[in-house]
């Protein structure tokens, strides 16, 4: 079932029309990027129904019709529930998905395993005025910071002016619920909007953009009116259970599920449409098109723990795959089990265990000591354990700052405010575990290695070397952590008389 809403396309002027000729000067029209200003653009926006709407699976089908608007966006919403809890703001509603699948036919374009982690690292790259102004409202994702300034008010403190701000922690643009009579408000409470919040009359309802499920649609739009084949949508979601949510500090979870709103799944599907002989001239000249694009493959593996918090040195090589491929990137990080008491649950990484006591001696500041070979060669000459150069190396890969404080990538520094969020403390509270933390200190340590040989990979794939030198102790019946690895591969998808054909490059 769809509702159409679009604007009449005979209000186009002839001298619009005319402005776009046809021939060599048509231009790409479905390549994401700018089109000569005198265009004229129709936008038709249909609300679709999910073919397949299931608590484990959900489907959509388009209409064969019109240019698919790559920002189109899958609307989500949970069930009131009788214990209040939130999506983790670090993944918002992404939470809920566990695989994401775009097809063509029977042929699959683009796929992605463990997407929830996978949009966990990628939403690190959201500047605080992104996550503060617009996901918290769009997507429930809400990893903005700001400053904590000191209030004046601890005799310990009276020196120290209230223009001080000796500690970074969240902003969702809230006040705190109320200002401690100590340093940095440690007694003060951020609280989520409402409409962020799981309750017993209200579940909440965000979208997912079909650009960040599907990294194709980045640089490219689908021309579905030019394809014969049915073009689908499918997502497996995560199971029933706390994976989907976060809880209050103060709330509880015993044999609580949140279940889908199914009544309120929908997509937003906007298609483009611009003058119809521009677009008969875009199909006749490009009755066979090819697409590049960037696909991403998962592997993991668990890495065993002891329990008992005295964890010996962990070495390990991990085959990550990528034989026979051409691979630009792998991106790593290592989390724990599920913690819906926590501000992230477990969409997260985390870095070795840190003791800071102030003495010397027993100081210890532990590091994953890592490197990747493909080709046999390694990828750098030294094996890289500071997590400065770590950063750096994030940076290099994506080609931009991950909007992170030191705190939160290596465990060091502790700069992260004590205050509490949604009843959660900000920073490490507890002397006795000072590495275990439900909120965001050590939470965004991932890897990424940016392979700049442009070549393909041979046979033995790419393998992964890394030593843990001492994972933190959570508690005394943890087993194991989660070591994902997602290699970015190039991919080609040729359309041909309106077929889909899709290849590694």
């Amino acid at each position: 079932m769809s509702y159409s809403s679009s604007p009449d396309q005979s209000t186009m002027s002839s001298q619009e029309s005319s402005n776009t000729s046809m021939g060599s000067s048509v231009p790409d029209l479905v390549k994401i990027g700018q089109i000569p200003t005198n265009t004229a653009i129709d936008i038709e926006t249909d609300i679709l129904d999910p073919v397949v709407n299931t608590e484990s699976i959900i489907r959509f089908q388009f209409q064969n019709k019109g240019i698919l608007h790559s920002n189109s966006k899958i609307v989500l919403r949970l069930a009131p529930g009788a214990n209040k809890a939130f999506y983790p703001l670090g993944v918002g509603v992404h939470a809920l998905i566990q695989r994401a699948r775009l097809s063509v036919g029977t042929k699959t374009v683009s796929e992605i395993d463990d997407f929830s982690h996978y949009i966990a690292y990628k939403s690190m790259f959201l500047s605080n005025e992104h996550q503060k102004e617009r996901e918290q409202f769009v997507s429930g994702r809400q990893i903005a910071h700001r400053p904590y300034y000191f209030d004046g008010t601890t005799s310990a403190l009276a020196s120290s002016l209230t223009t001080e701000a000796r500690t970074i922690g969240l902003d969702n643009g809230q006040a705190l619920t109320s200002s401690a009579a100590g340093a940095m408000d440690v007694a003060g409470d951020l609280l989520l909007k409402d409409h962020c919040l799981i309750n017993a009359s209200y579940g909440p309802e965000f979208c997912i953009s079909l650009q960040d499920l599907f990294p194709f649609l980045y640089q490219n739009q689908l021309p579905l009116y030019m394809m014969t084949e049915p073009v689908s949508v499918e997502l497996v979601l995560a199971p029933q259970t706390l994976k989907r949510v976060s809880i209050p500090g103060s709330g509880t979870s015993t044999g609580q599920a949140y279940p889908l709103d199914l009544t309120a799944t929908q997509l937003i599907a906007d298609y483009q449409y611009f003058p119809q002989d521009m677009m008969l001239a875009y199909a006749q000249q490009n009755a066979t098109m090819s697409f590049s694009y960037m696909d991403y493959r998962l592997a993991k593996r668990s890495i065993p723990v002891s329990a008992s918090g005295s964890e010996a040195q962990t070495t390990l090589i991990f085959n990550v795959g990528g034989a026979g491929r051409l691979v630009t990137k792998v991106i790593a990080g290592v989390s724990d089990t599920t913690e819906e008491a926590s501000l992230l649950n477990n969409y997260r990484a985390v870095a070795q265990k840190r003791s800071y006591t102030g003495t010397p001696a027993t100081d210890t500041n532990r590091d994953v000591i890592t490197n990747l070979k493909y080709n046999d060669h390694f990828l750098y000459p030294v094996d890289v354990r500071n997590p400065a150069i770590q950063f750096s190396n994030v940076i290099q890969a994506e080609g931009m700052m991950p909007f992170v404080t030191r705190d939160e990538y290596a465990n060091e520094g502790g700069a992260t405010t004590l205050t509490k969020c949604q009843g959660h403390a900000q920073g490490v509270t507890d002397t006795s575990n000072p590495d275990y933390t439900p909120g965001i200190t050590n939470q965004f340590s991932y890897r990424a290695y940016k392979l700049n040989r442009n070549e393909r990979i041979n046979s033995r794939g790419i393998e992964l070397y890394d030593t843990y030198q001492s994972f933190r102790n959570v508690d005394a019946t943890e087993k194991s952590y989660t070591l994902r690895a997602y290699a970015e591969i190039l991919r080609v998808a040729t359309l041909t008389n309106g077929v889909m054909d899709v290849f590694y490059a």
